[in-house]
């Protein structure tokens, strides 16, 4: 197979586990904000949910992949790392306006906050992870030259 219809099926493949992953994650805010489902009743999104980015960093230790960071990377990341933790704050106190009529600021504390934290570090410590095994890749391919 021409290495360019490969790269073309990389692409459609990317894509798809990009929409799957969002499709996913707007399954659960769906479904937990209008028919009041809990986690036992959205195991599959779960599954999908925690096992793609798992799945993804083990791929990308196997195959060895490591891209280099774009200039400005730090502010970036930094910037996606906000938006996200704002989408999620945004989510949850609107699903609880629309299931109880009111924003119930205990369980923003509650569940929210650990969520956040969380969150916040999954994504430094991975970031940390890809650029110490590019580092480690750097030094191999220094060393067989």
């Amino acid at each position: 197979m021409d290495e360019r219809i490969k790269q073309g099926y990389y692409k459609i493949y990317s894509e798809m586990f990009t929409i799957i992953l969002f499709l996913a994650a707007g399954s659960v805010v769906i479904n937990v904000a209008f028919f009041q489902k809990n986690i036992r009743q959205l195991w599959f999104e779960y599954i999908i949910l925690v096992g793609s980015p798992i799945y993804r960093l083990i791929r990308i230790r196997m195959l060895e992949i490591a891209d280099a960071p774009a200039g400005g990377w730090k502010r970036v990341f930094c910037i996606r790392a906000a938006a996200a933790v704002t989408l999620v704050t945004v989510l949850f106190l609107l699903v609880g306006y629309v299931r109880f009529g009111r924003m119930d600021v205990s369980e923003f504390f509650v569940f929210l906050i650990p969520f956040t934290i969380l969150f916040c570090l999954t994504a430094f410590l991975t970031k940390r992870l890809q650029d110490s095994w590019k580092r480690k890749q750097e030094r191999k391919y220094e060393d067989e030259e």
